[in-house]
């Protein structure tokens, strides 16, 4: 349903006049765009990424011509007139005053009266462009959130407020803990230092510029589409920054001063976790979880104890996969000696019921992946090796994405030249800062032909 006019005027004539009542009204909106509580309180995860709650309204069901009305009066139009410059040029130069004072406070520019311009006018013209920014936020973070990306599951966010940085642990005591005969002393747990070091951390940042004919002639659509356009640049650029990490072509791992691949077809560290094994049947899960069952401490040699509980693979052999994890019988074929279950002869054939593999592991896949495995700036694979590449893995251990902060958007109101040369009302700028890096190779399992 359509929120018109005369809605509008009726919520905002209903709280201005209030102490508070214009960020009141704010909140109001803004909660029922998901994107805050009703006190105003943004909802973010542990991360601090910004997560929208559930919506009662959609940026779709406004008309930024309607809200202008709505919100600012039949005076609307004397400012944003693509042919009346000078109205729009003194509340330019009125909000850059306050916000000199009071940068990125909404409250402020909703109580200033302003310099050179009529005080109302001055505050409604803050609240409509506050409404249309979030308007313009709720499609960026809703097309940045598309739930079609795996980033996140593959490198959960570690925030950081450093760029690039030693991260250090603390290596295993070793075999210590033996049998103390009466009157020895007790072993000394005696540590030695390891560290990881993590790139540097990039901005990647887009804008949405509103002008004057975008209120004028009403084109709200193009403008929620250039958001979402917006958000879903920065989504997709931040997907293969992590999915170059994840596959191996950007190898970023330095474990105590030293580079290394991420995959390791030897055992330098304690792992080998780079091996040929197509995915097949239940045998290529068993193959790939000894793996795991191998890998060792590069300190002390004792074994690591992992659960992975993800697989990743590409298109070509996601039905494979769901097909393994789904069956509800297993079969086990022998001929003679031999022991390959996908060759062998039907000498001797064993059903269980059951999966041994049921419900142990989540199945991501996406075509990006398979892309990024073919690109010639890529690891540059031929389709037919590139689609029997799958991962193992354990959440949440072998890679970490360093996040400075969060995907942001905030308004800024252009200065009065950049208004008069472009027709600009508002500016509404959006950027995220971080970098995948790897922290355990130990926890992952590359798997190819």
């Amino acid at each position: 349903m359509r929120i018109n006019v005369l809605k509008i005027r009726e919520l905002y004539e209903s709280k201005k006049h209030s102490a508070g009542g214009k960020l009141a009204f704010l909140n109001e909106i803004s909660h029922g765009l998901g994107l805050t509580d009703k006190s105003g309180s943004p909802s973010r995860d542990k991360a601090g990424n910004h997560r929208l709650t559930e919506q009662k309204i959609r940026p779709e069901q406004f008309s930024i011509q309607e809200l202008a009305e709505g919100i600012i009066g039949s005076t609307w139009r004397n400012f944003f007139d693509p042919s009346n410059s000078s109205a729009l040029a003194k509340y330019t130069v009125a909000r850059s005053l306050v916000e000199q004072g009071h940068p990125n406070d909404t409250r402020a520019l909703l109580e200033s009266t302003g310099v050179g311009i009529d005080p109302t006018a001055f505050a409604n013209i803050n609240a409509f462009t506050a409404v249309v920014g979030g308007l313009i936020e709720v499609k960026i973070l809703e097309a940045f959130q598309n739930p079609s990306l795996i980033a996140d599951q593959l490198m959960p966010a570690e925030p950081t407020k450093l760029n690039g940085q030693k991260v250090i642990g603390v290596s295993r005591i070793g075999d210590k803990a033996k049998e103390r005969k009466a009157g020895e002393a007790h072993q000394r747990a005696q540590f030695s230092e390891r560290w990881i070091e993590t790139p540097a951390t990039r901005e990647n940042a887009l804008a949405v510029d509103v002008l004057k004919e975008t209120v004028f002639f009403d084109l709200t659509g193009d403008i929620l589409n250039v958001a979402s356009s917006v958000g879903e640049e920065l989504a997709y650029r931040k997907e293969l920054e992590v999915i170059d990490t994840f596959i191996g072509y950007k190898n970023s791992f330095s474990y105590s001063g030293t580079a290394y691949n991420t995959y390791q077809t030897a055992k330098t560290l304690g792992f080998v976790n780079d091996f040929s094994n197509q995915l097949q049947d239940w045998t290529n899960l068993q193959a790939a979880s000894l793996k795991f069952a191998r890998m060792e401490d590069p300190t002390t040699g004792k074994r690591i104890l992992i659960t992975p509980n993800i697989i990743v693979c590409n298109p070509a052999k996601l039905a494979t996969a769901n097909l393994i994890m789904g069956a509800n019988l297993t079969e086990r074929r022998v001929a003679g000696s031999g022991l390959n279950q996908q060759t062998a002869g039907v000498l001797s054939v064993s059903q269980t019921a059951g999966n041994p593999y049921s419900g142990q592991f989540t199945l991501l896949s996406s075509p990006l992946i398979e892309q990024r495995c073919t690109d010639a700036d890529g690891l540059n694979l031929s389709q037919t090796n590139a689609d029997e590449y799958w991962w193992l893995f354990q959440s949440g251990k072998s890679f970490r994405y360093m996040q400075n902060y969060p995907l942001n958007v905030q308004q800024a109101a252009p200065n009065q030249y950049e208004m008069l040369d472009k027709g600009i009302i508002a500016s509404y700028f959006a950027n995220e800062r971080g970098i995948p890096s790897v922290w355990s190779p130990w926890h992952i399992v590359r798997n190819k032909n």
